[in-house]
């Protein structure tokens, strides 16, 4: 009789531990709105960037790197600052405005390594939407509208690929009402392709871009 509960109880904790292994794979792999991401970090230019042509740098997970300048403001109106990610050669990087942290809703620099960097407004966990450079009230899908536009306008997009310095994603960042907003999202792929990003190959960080 003994031999037989010890052999439920084990049979019933294996039950629990792989239904939380479930649990955690599906979260991992963006199953909600709220989908975990890596735990935000914050984040102040610290002056000892690796680039030369950047003020700032830091690691948002062990295999991208990010780089930013200081912003600078021009006629008192226009906010403006330059930014590039570097991740494996041969992968996807996306660099996002995010509002709440998370991948849904976010405005994202997408660069394809061998094709195009284009922005995509994040609105679903399938293949994003592609956007003009400049968020408006028209640009937005309808759930949006009645929100003020977090991101700020991303242009001059572009992506290099090589096997000294791995996929490369530069672009312009500018704003017009203040401050350039400081919650970026970050990803990359395991390819080209366009797909699910991984558990680890992700991340959040709110930014002192000055």
């Amino acid at each position: 009789l003994l031999e037989t509960l010890l052999m439920m109880l084990t049979t019933n904790m294996f039950v629990v531990v792989l239904m939380m292994m479930m649990a955690m794979t599906a979260m991992g792999h963006e199953g909600g709105a709220h989908a975990m991401l890596t735990p935000p970090q914050e984040v102040a230019c610290s002056d000892a960037s690796s680039s030369s042509d950047f003020d700032c740098s830091f690691k948002p997970f062990s295999t991208m790197e990010f780089f930013w300048n200081k912003p600078t403001t021009t006629d008192n109106v226009t906010t403006t600052t330059s930014v590039m990610a570097k991740v494996p050669n041969g992968v996807w990087a996306a660099v996002g405005f995010s509002e709440s942290g998370f991948m849904i809703p976010a405005l994202a620099a997408v660069g394809i390594p061998g094709g195009d960097a284009q922005l995509h407004l994040m609105t679903s966990k399938s293949t994003p939407e592609i956007v003009a450079g400049v968020v408006n009230e028209t640009s937005m899908p309808l759930f949006w509208r009645n929100l003020p536009p977090y991101a700020p306008n991303m242009t001059d997009l572009a992506v290099t690929t090589s096997e000294t310095e791995g996929t490369v994603l530069t672009f312009n960042v500018s704003t017009t009402s203040g401050e350039i907003p400081n919650k970026v999202i970050f990803a990359h792929g395991s390819g080209s392709d366009l797909m699910y990003h991984g558990f680890f190959s992700k991340g959040m960080a709110t930014l002192k871009w000055g």
